[in-house]
């Protein structure tokens, strides 16, 4: 039974290793810390639609982005790339950094704090980023801690984009929103928040390649001695 606990315990343990990126798609808020990096997916695949139906070209030139928050006492800066399904190809907005602004919408209206980008492209560079049916816009925190939402709405609502080419402007429809960190934070076991190690631990970071495979041998370990205990019992 001991040999049993032991084992279903590094199962559950092995998810808190090594993860450094979580899904609040369905989250009101989250706290972004310095250096983490928020991604918004964008399903673009409407835009080919509408642009052949006009004669268009198939992918747009001109991309914009609103992102809100609950009005913040800080202004934070952020630097904001728009890139390619995976991550391949990449192309920056100029730094932002949130200001005041004002919403009314059918679940909140008021006073809100919001980033703005605008990108021109050229045609190959918008095939190589939208040429997957979809794209990402990654904003990497470079100011301090800050929490941002918008409730009611969830974050995967908080970021407002728009494709254009001539007269034709088309709202890509909103995916996954992750947030990465660069501190191996993550939500498991039950655990509301992030789980850091204070800066003066003396406890070294865990290199996770080696934490798997230690974890693979003492599982496979604990099945031979449960196997040994089976046929003994036979």
């Amino acid at each position: 039974m001991r040999l049993r606990w032991g084992l279903y315990l590094a199962i559950l343990a092995a998810p808190v290793v090594g993860a450094g990126t979580i899904d609040v798609s369905a989250e009101a808020s989250a706290v972004v810390h310095t250096g983490d990096t928020l991604v918004f997916q964008l399903l673009t695949r409407n835009f080919g639609v509408n642009a052949a139906g006009l004669g268009l070209p198939r992918y747009p030139t001109g991309v914009n982005f609103d992102w809100i928050s609950a009005p913040l006492s800080v202004t934070g800066g952020f630097d904001a790339t728009l890139e390619s399904a995976d991550r391949a190809v990449s192309v920056e907005f100029d730094s932002l950094s949130f200001g005041p602004g004002y919403i009314q919408g059918s679940e909140y209206t008021g006073a809100v704090s919001t980033i703005q980008g605008y990108l021109q492209l050229s045609p190959a560079l918008s095939e190589a980023l939208f040429g997957a049916g979809s794209a990402v816009i990654a904003l990497r925190n470079e100011g301090p801690d800050v929490t941002v939402g918008l409730a009611p709405y969830v974050l995967r609502q908080d970021l407002y984009a728009s494709l254009s080419s001539g007269p034709l402007s088309v709202g890509p429809l909103p995916g996954a929103v992750e947030l990465e960190s660069q501190e191996g934070r993550t939500r498991s076991l039950g655990l509301e928040g992030p789980v850091r190690l204070a800066p003066d631990s003396a406890v070294p970071e865990p290199q996770s390649g080696v934490l798997f495979l230690g974890g693979g041998v003492l599982l496979c370990a604990l099945s031979a001695v449960l196997a040994r205990i089976s046929r003994r019992r036979r």
